[in-house]
């Protein structure tokens, strides 16, 4: 509390402090529901084993009645994309944080709150495509496509463009976007490459891998190094993460699956991935069992190619 004390001293604000010096105290104030959901399921593993189902229960009932529901009501209320202001805030990363510890405890919580997740649907079958098609939801015939905000959005990159901007992360002005576009258009150039790999004759492979390596050494990474470098900040376009780092750090993760030394002589690039891959949500998303997808191998081409019903 000494940190708290010390705001609003300084903010002139005059308050007063009311002590816990009974158990008793401390058991009224949760009974009164003031301790939050996250404290409730961190501190679930300390638990006396006999105790622990009916904790679980609680907690389930207090996250799908009480806690995300007024989450989700905030978001709903203004339409914005974030809980305050329209602008990221250690709110909503606290919140993120405890989105994903629900989900570890039991991800189908998060089912009815759209707002708070994004959820996938494959497709399986021809004639799941074949509905989309008919319904009207695929302007020009084919996937991906992303629904959000009331909308159906095809096409890759405005899709990205529109997330980007929603999630704040495309630069603050036009300069910026443009510059931003130009790098990602750069990654897409040679991921491209390496992500159509396994549709390459096997004739043709080696030749193929050798190419894509001395493009990456020789062309692409040094040109992203020196933006790093020119600069010195941590990230490629106005110190700030954007769509271009989190392309480029995908990019990254690509060449080393080609090849782990392709990255030696890039330490700049090297200390980016480190850095975006440590943020809390992405460091979620690179661990086992997330929404991240492998790269593509002969099993996905072969599946993919019967659904899109390619001889």
């Amino acid at each position: 509390m000494e940190c708290v004390r010390w705001l609003l001293a300084a903010a002139g604000v005059e308050f007063e402090e009311k002590f816990i010096e009974k158990p008793e105290d401390l058991d009224k104030l949760k009974n009164e529901g003031v301790a939050d959901l996250g404290e409730m399921i961190m501190h679930l593993p300390l638990c006396p084993p006999a105790e622990k189902d009916a904790k679980l229960t609680l907690i389930r009932e207090k996250t799908t009645n009480r806690y995300l529901p007024a989450f989700e009501n905030v978001l709903k209320s203004h339409g914005q994309d974030y809980l305050v202001g329209n602008k990221l805030n250690r709110a909503d990363i606290l919140l993120v944080e405890l989105l994903y510890y629900v989900e570890e405890l039991d991800p189908s919580l998060l089912a009815n709150f759209p707002l708070l997740k994004f959820e996938e649907k494959f497709i399986e079958q021809p004639e799941d495509l074949d509905k989309l098609k008919n319904d009207g939801s695929l302007m020009f015939q084919q996937v991906p496509m992303v629904e959000i905000d009331g909308i159906k959005l095809v096409q890759t990159r405005a899709i990205l463009n529109y997330v980007a901007t929603k999630y704040n992360l495309y630069g603050k002005d036009m300069k910026e976007r443009a510059l931003i576009d130009m790098y990602s258009e750069g990654v897409a150039d040679l991921g491209e490459m390496i992500l159509l790999l396994p549709l390459c004759p096997p004739d043709q492979k080696d030749a193929k891998i050798a190419q894509i390596k001395q493009s990456t050494t020789n062309r692409y990474l040094p040109a992203f190094e020196k933006v790093l470098k020119s600069h010195g900040q941590d990230y490629l376009v106005g110190n700030k993460l954007s769509k271009a780092d989190i392309h480029l750090v995908e990019l990254l993760y690509l060449v080393e699956e080609l090849d782990p030394s392709l990255l030696a002589n890039f330490p700049l690039l090297k200390g980016l991935k480190a850095r975006v891959s440590n943020l809390p949500a992405v460091k979620k998303f690179l661990q086992p069992g997330s929404q991240r997808k492998p790269p593509m191998d002969e099993k996905t081409l072969e599946e993919a190619k019967r659904i899109l019903r390619i001889k």
